[in-house]
């Protein structure tokens, strides 16, 4: 997820909290989903509410959406699946094996598959991965039991069809860990060979080499900001001994994984402003470059500054990779500013949906959990609802407004995608 500046991640380990309690909840009969599908990794069959992914109607009706299929190339500024055919990834991000808790949520997140393929119109789904549960904080372990929930979940995912984006999330560490996995790192490296060895030959899976890379400071010169993400260097007093550049030929040409990569961006991957100007394009091929949420205003002259014109410009194909039009207030105090939340959302969603058509950009929301895309989980096919008349990006006490844009990115999907 994306968060504003390190000051999310207090929020966003609370609200996992709640993803992993309701995970026991959950039940397996989704959508195509069995019972072993939807179990916990060593458990039996799970117990408690009998949730679907959606009801039968919305399963029929997604029988009509497009599946995408690999192996995926970049031409230009398009994406081309199998038979040369355009691929634009619509999807929602499935984030439970990120976090140290990762256990409680392999239920949960089993239904958020089925769902995003059986009741959302989409062709993709983004999974959200740590190299410290693969690796343990050193690097130096492997986790059997994580591996097979990854393959499990991976999986699951392909016998719905869908294009499984691989993701490594190094944001929701320990404070101790966090201060060094603002960028890649050896064992960033490690992560990616691990998983090569199982996916690097897979025409449906994309690899998301490092999300949200955050070498940055307030005042930083872009100059500073693209060195950093391009080749590493030093930063608050830790040494990153490579930036995104080696970590993408690393794993393309070192590791020989053929998959499509995306790319994210420095600082939060909020915007690739300058990119081209201080010549931070990557060399590798097969990258396409993944924004989350967009910096500046909502309007087309920020989006074309901030991604558009790599499109624009013919210089590579862009995927918005993560993204929401509102969080939870976070729980730290001062409040930080959240580019996630927009304050005139119930106009300028539209628009913005509107502006990716345009250009071809796919989208991945986040995420299948009350308040952001749906009103409750046992309807993952229900959807939120923006009110223009009680919208609002205060932070106070209100934990679940209900007031994300699941309808709007459903009714997207269905267009762009049925």
């Amino acid at each position: 997820m994306a968060r504003a500046r390190l000051a999310r991640v207090g929020r966003g380990i609370g609200w996992r909290g709640v993803v992993a309690g309701s995970a026991v909840a959950v039940a397996a009969a989704v959508g195509g989903a069995t019972a072993a599908d939807a179990a916990p990794v060593g458990a039996g069959a799970p117990i408690g509410l009998a949730a679907a992914a959606g009801n039968a109607a919305a399963s029929s009706a997604a029988t009509a959406c497009h599946k995408a299929v690999g192996p995926f190339s970049v031409n230009g500024t398009r994406v081309l699946g199998a038979g040369e055919k355009p691929f634009v990834s619509y999807g929602i991000t499935v984030p439970g094996l990120q976090g140290p808790d990762w256990t409680g949520s392999v239920t949960l997140d089993r239904v958020k598959i089925a769902a995003t393929a059986t009741a959302w119109c989409a062709n993709t789904v983004r999974l959200q991965l740590s190299q410290d549960n693969l690796l343990g904080p050193d690097g130096t372990g492997f986790n059997r039991a994580y591996m097979t929930a990854i393959e499990a979940e991976v999986s699951l995912a392909e016998r719905y069809r869908l294009v499984v984006v691989l993701n490594d999330e190094t944001n929701l560490a320990t404070p101790a860990e966090q201060s060094v996995q603002r960028g890649p790192t050896p064992d960033t490296e490690t992560f990616w060979r691990d998983l090569a060895k199982v996916y690097g030959n897979d025409p449906q899976v994309i690899f998301d080499l490092f999300n949200e890379p955050r070498m940055y400071s307030a005042g930083m010169s872009q100059a500073q900001e693209w060195h950093l993400w391009l080749d590493g260097g030093s930063y608050h007093g830790v040494d990153y001994p490579f930036g995104m550049a080696r970590l993408a030929a690393y794993v393309r040409n070192t590791v020989g994984a053929r998959n499509l990569f995306w790319i994210e961006g420095p600082d939060f991957s909020a915007s690739f402003a300058g990119m081209v100007q201080q010549q931070a394009v990557l060399h590798v091929s097969g990258v396409v470059y993944s924004v989350h949420h967009p910096a500046g205003r909502a309007d087309t002259a920020s989006w074309n500054a901030d991604f558009g014109y790599l499109i624009i410009r013919g210089v590579a194909p862009v995927v918005v990779g993560e993204w929401t039009n509102y969080e939870p207030p976070p729980t730290v105090s001062p409040t930080p500013p959240r580019t996630s939340c927009w304050p005139d959302a119930p106009a300028t969603v539209p628009e913005f949906l509107q502006y990716l058509a345009l250009y071809g950009i796919g989208l991945n929301a986040y995420q299948l959990q009350p308040g952001f895309l749906i009103r409750s989980y046992r309807n993952m096919a229900g959807p939120t609802t923006m009110n223009a008349k009680t919208w609002t990006c205060r932070s106070d006490s209100e934990a679940q407004p209900g007031q994300g844009a699941g309808s709007l990115v459903l009714a997207w999907f269905e267009q762009q995608n049925g």
